[in-house]
């Protein structure tokens, strides 16, 4: 068997992270505060395994900065995607950037990528033969744009991480992901708390009473007459961040630490040691998996191009393996 570790370990990743279809459409949270417990979930994680003198010395190098620039637009428009297209049909234009990576890299063909090929036909064919929602023209049309470009960041992320020479792949988790969870922080931080605290935003409604225990007196010394004014009030009764958030933003980051960090981690772990074809290949194995959680979580149905779909599959990962 070809390299036994990093071959399950790439096999355990797209198991994990063929769950994040399922999960950016079905949880309650705006995109901000999805793509935010993504990032610093995985950078907190990191932090318990990076080797801390080789990320000082590698973080700011031009490598480094572009995989987190990369990772950053490949996230957002992973995202957008899963939002704006269904589950099936996203993950199956997503899955393109296995081709991509064996065009890239320059390997010989050979017969198991043409019957990767096939199965991945027969998936995006069931998507559009059986699919029970029906995409607006528009939003399909954005939703493709964006799992293609998704595809595109994502064989790029496999060339730069290859290329970024640590055996701790810890190490490239969190370079790729320190930059955007510094920025969406920031982010985060402006839209959400600082607004919650600002005096301008406070919107009292007409039926909730504020005792008047205070008031400023000014006196206009020309016309000698008293005005009392009111200070501005902290009272908030509208929070955009409220507890049923708060619980949604824990469960989140459960998840992403869970399916999230350990699945990009293992990923990284055979990216870092397999050959492109062998890479390549065995990550269309996610988009079997992501058609078992569609009928677990979502309520699809079989068909018959998806049971011809994944024969191709799992016989092009037999043979590379």
């Amino acid at each position: 068997m070809y390299q036994t570790i990093p071959v399950y370990s790439k096999l355990i990743s797209e198991s994990l992270l063929s769950l994040y279809p399922v999960f950016v459409k079905n949880i309650n949270l705006p995109l901000d505060l999805q793509l935010w417990t993504r990032l610093i979930t995985y950078v907190l994680i990191s932090l318990f395994f990076i080797n801390y003198s080789w990320v000082s010395s590698n973080i700011f190098t031009l490598e480094s900065i572009g995989l987190s620039l990369i990772n950053i637009l490949h996230i957002y428009s992973s995202y957008e995607g899963f939002m704006n297209l269904d589950s099936g049909v996203s993950f199956s234009i997503f899955n393109i950037y296995p081709l991509l990576i064996l065009l890239f890299s320059g390997v010989a063909w050979k017969t198991e990528y043409f019957y990767s090929i096939i199965g991945l036909i027969f998936f995006i064919l069931s998507n559009f033969l059986y699919s029970n929602k029906k995409n607006e023209f528009g939003n399909f049309a954005f939703g493709f744009g964006m799992m293609v470009l998704s595809a595109v960041t994502e064989a790029l992320i496999y060339f730069i991480v290859k290329n970024i020479k640590t055996e701790n792949n810890w190490n490239h988790l969190f370079i790729a992901y320190f930059l955007g969870s510094v920025l969406m922080s920031l982010y985060v931080f402006s839209d959400y708390l600082i607004e919650y605290f600002s005096p301008d935003s406070v919107d009292i409604p007409d039926s909730v009473d504020i005792p008047d225990t205070k008031t400023d007196t000014k006196i206009d010394t020309k016309t000698d007459t008293k005005t009392e004014t009111k200070p501005d009030s902290k009272f908030k009764p509208e929070q955009k961040v409220n507890l049923d958030n708060l619980g949604t933003i824990g469960l989140a980051l459960m998840i992403n630490g869970i399916i999230g960090a350990i699945g990009y981690v293992l990923r990284f772990y055979s990216t870092y040691r397999l050959e492109p074809g062998i890479y390549a290949i065995l990550s269309y194995f996610g988009i079997i998996m992501a058609y078992v959680y569609g009928i677990v979580f979502n309520g699809e149905t079989l068909d018959w191009a998806k049971v011809v779909g994944t024969f191709f599959i799992i016989l092009s990962n037999y043979m590379v393996i």
